[in-house]
């Protein structure tokens, strides 16, 4: 038994020394404070990115939101200031703030991120900071709020007034090209996105679309469809066995692809709509659509199980779009052609 742990150790210090004399050139070594400075450098970086991504969707999403009329005859507040807790950042994260924008940040507080245009106007600033005891907002009609500044300020504001269902946004830093709404009227974009759409007229088409999802109900009504085809196909499985699931999992799916890529033409649709209201340059849809065919993954092949339509066939009916508005129809009128 001694033998063969004698042998297992002469064994182990021949792997060492053969790792050990294949060295590599590694350059010269980094201490933590230069892998520290690195890492400021990095998060400063990507926040000046995360911040202009901020600034446009904020901006974007509060015009078209401003025009909105769905549905017809309600009206409800509107705040739309994004604030973090800094007592959630490490250090590096507040270092990188502080070079970015200038500012020192206390250890306690609300930062402010994103200012509508509306409040910009009143006084409220991006990077300012609240107080820590500053009181959750919950907007009313007519009802004024306020807010309590580190400094010393206070600003006494009425929530907007806007005739749609507000929605909150965020932004995700993320190299996927993407954008999408959840249930509770959440809007997601990556800054991916931004990138890939440097103008405002073109995000904007993305940004109606994803609103024309929420405004057209296309999530709510998608819970339904989920719930009966799982309890149909316990019942096809439980009557006819394995083959019949399949088939009945097969026809189901191919239906429900279907009724998702009818959902995306009405976003397309409605989307366009919304952002031309808002004072959009929808003819820009054109340009933000070849955009994304280049960078989105299998956007001009054709698959029956895909829940969206060709890019192709999207880019052709909004160029369809563009050309009536040209001819001086309204959306309602290209609305009432679509459906005769």
């Amino acid at each position: 038994m001694r033998g063969v742990v004698r042998d297992a150790r002469v064994f182990l210090i021949l792997i060492v020394a053969i790792l050990l004399s294949c060295a590599t050139v590694t350059g010269p070594p980094v201490s933590k404070e230069e892998q520290r400075e690195a890492r400021i450098e990095i998060l400063e970086r990507k926040l000046k990115s995360y911040f202009a991504c901020q600034d446009r969707v904020g901006d974007i999403l509060t015009r078209i939101l401003e025009h909105i009329r769905y549905p017809p005859g309600k009206t409800y507040p509107y705040v739309g200031i994004k604030a973090i807790d800094l007592s959630r950042l490490d250090e590096d994260e507040r270092e990188a703030l502080h070079r970015l924008k200038g500012v020192v940040l206390p250890k306690k507080g609300y930062l402010i991120l994103y200012v509508p245009p509306f409040y910009r106007k009143r006084g409220v600033r991006a990077f300012d900071v609240l107080d820590f005891k500053q009181k959750n907002i919950t907007p009313e009609l007519g009802k004024s709020f306020v807010l309590d500044f580190l400094d010393g300020r206070t600003l006494k504001l009425k929530p907007e007034k806007i005739h749609t269902a507000p929605v909150r946004f965020h932004i995700v830093d993320s190299m996927t090209v993407n954008a999408w709404v959840t249930l509770g009227s959440n809007l997601y974009v990556t800054t991916a996105m931004c990138r890939t759409l440097p103008d405002d007229d073109e995000l904007a088409i993305v940004i109606g679309h994803e609103l024309a999802h929420l405004k057209r109900n296309h999530l709510k009504k998608r819970i339904p469809l989920y719930y009966a085809y799982n309890i149909l196909g316990m019942v096809a499985g439980s009557l006819g066995g394995r083959p019949a699931y399949e088939a009945y999992k097969t026809a189901a799916t191919f239906a429900f692809m279907k009724f998702s890529r009818d959902q995306e033409r009405e976003a397309d649709f409605f989307g366009m709509m919304f952002a031309h209201e808002a004072g959009f340059k929808v003819e820009k849809a054109e340009d933000a659509w070849l955009r994304l065919a280049t960078v989105l993954p299998g956007s001009a092949r054709k698959s029956y199980l895909s829940d969206h339509p060709l890019t192709s066939e999207r880019l052709a009916r909004m160029k369809k779009i563009v050309a009536m508005l040209k001819e001086g129809k309204s959306f309602q009128e290209i609305m009432k052609e679509s459906t005769k």
